[in-house]
């Protein structure tokens, strides 16, 4: 019997945990974590010890599938008919609409390769402005506020990061639940003398491991990290060498700071005066300390200024590229962040490059062998404003790849009307009982991540620690 080993990577909660498939004459008899992988060496959690499942499901989509017309059911055809209609159906509507008649919807759960490519497709060859992704749900307030602090989408830490940091100030991410396998190289850390301080509403399996549990009333974490600042300002326990040489804008700082005295924040998030300024003294006194979120302040009106609210925290006290300490925000798919760096959300291009930029759209076009001014100034208007145009009828095909938001994207009616709208939806897939699937006009069979080549991105490199002070 044929016996070999598989490395790859877990599909879920975003870690980028390594798994080794032991696989005998094609069947997957054995899953168990990868020892010689740095995100979790050898670790996994129920997620990733039962990542084999959907890859056995009876449920897995095998043939592609064609519909002549709405109201008839879909029929199997041979897949290379399937891909040639595609590229017929999607020809014509460009020919007689042009490129933005044509959107993408992709996913974080792609690899680097599969998301350049879309990108590549879309923006360098259909030239059309509408590309979004799943990531603009979960991710797009962190990846702004990111771009509005740091001037790029690119988390300046490394999970190595856990190992060597004094304090771990968690807010609005319950990753005992969500992200297990960190929280236990966190709670490693933590049993070295590390502290943790929680920030969230619900006192959760994270919050009850905390050092300091700060139950905040909902939406107003952007008080709280106003706050913190003010005390750590008054209290002198800021870097102003770093501020003064790193940053900019610190000058109106300060005055803005103002009106987040103690006393004001602990009325409008419901914290006593006292846990406030404990947080704002264990941060000051920590040396190295990180901050870790997820959706809990992505998933808010004002999710892009609590990303930045926390790049402010570590730049004024220039705890900020060093290791054990920085912004590191959680992602929940297991390739949110390549997409990102290959530029798969409105305007982006890949490397952290934009279209938006003159200089930008000349670098990809001459890596593209495209000519000069093919690649447009544009970048679409975000998810939600995409579905919003093909329900209007101004989007005219929807290819969507690996995501389902029919179940995803909130107010879905919008969602529903827009693919009901739309003259040709393709929907690419691994299962065959999605719900978006039930609007497809054709329907691509897809491979799931061990079944098919490609890579992740991961954050940062192994780098030295140092002992605990």
């Amino acid at each position: 019997m044929a016996r070999e080993e598989v490395r790859t990577v877990c599909p879920y909660c975003g870690v980028g945990c390594g798994v080794i498939l032991e696989v005998e004459d094609d069947r997957i008899r054995k899953v168990r974590g990868d020892s010689a992988h740095p995100a979790n060496g050898g670790r996994l959690c129920t997620k990733g010890s039962s990542c084999d499942k959907p890859l056995l499901s009876d449920q897995r989509l095998h043939r592609a599938l064609i519909r002549s017309k709405r109201d008839e059911k879909v029929v199997p055809v041979a897949i290379q008919q399937a891909i040639e209609t595609t590229a017929e159906r999607l020809r014509a509507i460009l020919d007689a609409h042009g490129p933005d008649a044509i959107a993408f919807y992709v996913s974080g759960q792609m690899s680097m390769e599969a998301q350049y490519l879309v990108n590549k497709l879309a923006k360098g060859f259909v030239r059309s402005q509408h590309i979004e992704s799943n990531s603009r749900l979960c991710m797009a307030a962190a990846g702004t506020g990111y771009k509005l602090s740091l001037g790029a989408d690119a988390p300046p830490g490394s999970y190595e990061d856990f190992d060597c940091t004094d304090l771990f100030f968690v807010i609005g991410a319950n990753m005992a639940d969500c992200h297990p396998i960190l929280f236990l190289r966190l709670m490693d850390r933590k049993r070295a003398g590390a502290k943790l301080i929680v920030v969230d509403p619900r006192r959760t399996a994270t919050a009850e491991k905390a050092d300091l549990y700060l139950p905040i009333r909902p939406g107003t974490d952007l008080a709280l990290l106003n706050g913190l600042l003010h005390v750590l300002v008054k209290n002198d326990a800021i870097d102003r060498e770093f501020i003064a040489r790193t940053t900019t804008g610190w000058e109106a700082m300060e005055a803005f700071l103002d009106e987040y005295a103690p006393q004001a924040v602990a009325e409008i998030t419901g914290l006593s005066v006292e846990d406030i300024l404990t947080a704002a003294h264990w941060i000051a006194e920590a040396g190295e300390w990180m901050s870790l979120w997820t959706m809990g302040l992505n998933q808010s009106i004002a999710g892009t200024w609590n990303t930045n609210a926390l790049c402010n925290l570590h730049l004024a006290t220039g705890a900020i590229c060093r290791p054990g300490s920085g912004p590191f925000s959680l992602t929940g798919q297991p390739n949110a962040m390549g997409g990102r760096e290959m530029g798969y959300m409105g305007p982006g291009l890949p490397g952290q490059r934009s279209a938006l930029v003159a200089a930008d759209r000349a670098f990809t076009e001459k890596l593209w062998a495209l000519p000069a001014g093919t690649l447009r100034e544009a970048g679409g208007g975000g998810a939600i404003a995409m579905f919003e145009a093909m329900e209007r009828g101004e989007i005219k095909a929807c290819w969507v790849i690996c995501t389902n938001p029919v179940a995803t994207v909130a107010n879905r009616r919008h969602v529903i009307r827009g693919l009901e709208a739309a003259e040709c939806v393709i929907v690419q897939d691994a299962f065959a009982d999605s719900e978006t699937t039930r609007f497809a006009d054709i329907v691509l069979p897809a491979a799931l991540w061990a079944e098919g080549d490609g890579v992740q991105v991961m954050y940062g490199c192994p780098r030295s620690c140092k002992p605990m002070r």
